[in-house]
């Protein structure tokens, strides 16, 4: 098999972690988490590696010296897998990795993972974000950039995953042209080293926790807005534009052509410039205020 990176992308809460963890599952695969930060920091925990398994014999002793252009190539070597699971997500990271492979001669598969979209508003309500902010800010602005760059991609929907993981994880790895087996979903069931991501995914791995959560029961409050939600999500064109861009390739249609010529637009060099300066002023991590 040749040596393949799967990037799993979309927005923050679209439940990345716990795709990187499953498709890591495998004993030819490693999970490496939102690597990018490690490189390329933007909040304070971001500075240090601590690793999940907690164990002296951790990879992450030798891949943390690494450059990142060399990094998913001499991951291969080191680690001696095939599969490489990087869920960073962020669109300059990914653009990047996609023109690295292609240099390197291993792979390159992207998940667009994205959730039914009052479910992901109320992941951010619950946070006191509003919803206009994760409508435009967050899920519009992520996926239009993500169509702009032209990236090849197979698209999975969250809600459906969490559903039916088992056949619907089986459906994506044969998209994928990777091996699936029987419990391949119940990804805490083997000693992962990713970094960072969802603290409860985290929690998981870290406690062997068998449960793959389907539905949150809204509260009354949340409910009470839906159809304010749904009259606002059908005015806004922008969303819906990406609504329709998303509904085209439905059923996890793979757009993955090897002739897809990846952009570079006008924000991914501002996104590459603002990341120089937060790394030298970090935002504070909120578990550690």
């Amino acid at each position: 098999m040749k040596r393949k990176l799967i990037n799993i992308c979309g927005t923050a809460r679209s439940g990345s972690t716990m795709v990187d963890l499953m498709l890591g599952n495998d004993s030819h695969a490693f999970s490496l988490g939102e690597v990018h930060a490690w490189f390329r920091p933007f909040r304070t925990h971001h500075f240090n590696i601590i690793c999940s398994c907690g164990q002296d014999h951790c990879p992450w002793k030798k891949l943390k010296t690494l450059r990142e252009d060399e990094f998913h190539k001499k991951c291969f070597e080191i680690l001696n897998v095939d599969i490489l699971v990087d869920s960073s997500k962020k669109l300059t990271w990914v653009i990047d990795n996609n023109i690295w492979a292609k240099k390197n001669g291993y792979d390159v598969s992207n998940v667009l993972l994205y959730k039914e979209p009052v479910s992901f508003f109320y992941s951010y309500w619950k946070r006191g974000i509003s919803i206009n902010r994760a409508r435009r800010d967050i899920f519009t602005k992520y996926y239009r950039r993500f169509f702009e760059s032209n990236l090849p991609f197979v698209l999975l929907d969250y809600n459906k995953l969490v559903a039916d993981p088992a056949s619907v994880l089986e459906d994506l790895c044969h998209f994928l042209g990777v091996s699936y087996f029987e419990g391949k979903e119940r990804f805490w069931e083997k000693e992962h080293h990713h970094l960072f991501g969802s603290r409860s995914a985290r929690r998981q791995v870290e406690t062997k926790n068998s449960a793959i959560w389907n539905k949150e029961d809204y509260p009354l409050e949340f409910q009470n807005i839906i159809p304010e939600i749904e009259t606002d999500n059908m005015h806004d064109k922008e969303f819906q534009y990406v609504l329709s861009k998303l509904s085209v390739h439905e059923m996890m249609a793979s757009v993955n052509s090897s002739n897809n010529h990846i952009c570079k637009p006008y924000w991914y060099y501002l996104a590459k410039y603002k990341q120089k300066i937060k790394k030298r002023f970090p935002e504070k991590w909120e578990y550690d205020q």
